[in-house]
């Protein structure tokens, strides 16, 4: 199936973000740690990124519910951001100690940014026509 011009715009948008957090994540991962267990710790920015995650998340969805093809992946995205949101308005307190989880453990946070960097990675060669 071929990518929708909405498709092809957001994959735009989104790949290059993703390939420069997975970067800062990868080069700067003590910042990136103790930014994260910041932010886990303030109440209302981690309340406030909850809402935004979900706000982004249902944007997404609301312009690009596509379940067919590559174009699938901005969905999930979509609603992987809706999922994070809730669970971080929601159950904030859990959803903050699988943070402190997560940053704590090397081998995870380096899982994850090797996920965000194969995703920017993806959403940009979609973007951008390159590998077919």
């Amino acid at each position: 199936m071929e990518a929708s011009e909405t498709s092809i715009y957001l994959a735009k948008l989104m790949g290059p973000i993703y390939l420069v957090v997975a970067i800062g994540m990868l080069l700067n991962r003590d910042y990136f740690r103790t930014m994260a267990k910041e932010v886990a710790a303030s109440l209302a920015l981690f309340y406030l990124t909850g809402v935004l995650a979900v706000v982004v998340g249902g944007l997404i969805v609301l312009l690009h519910n596509v379940w067919s093809g590559r174009p699938i992946v901005i969905t999930l995205v979509g609603w992987a951001a809706i999922a994070k949101g809730v669970v971080r308005t929601v159950l904030p307190t859990r959803a903050a100690s699988w943070v402190a989880k997560i940053t704590d453990n090397a081998n995870a946070l380096m899982a994850a940014s090797l996920v965000v960097l194969a995703l920017g990675a993806f959403l940009t060669a979609m973007g951008y026509g390159l590998g077919g």
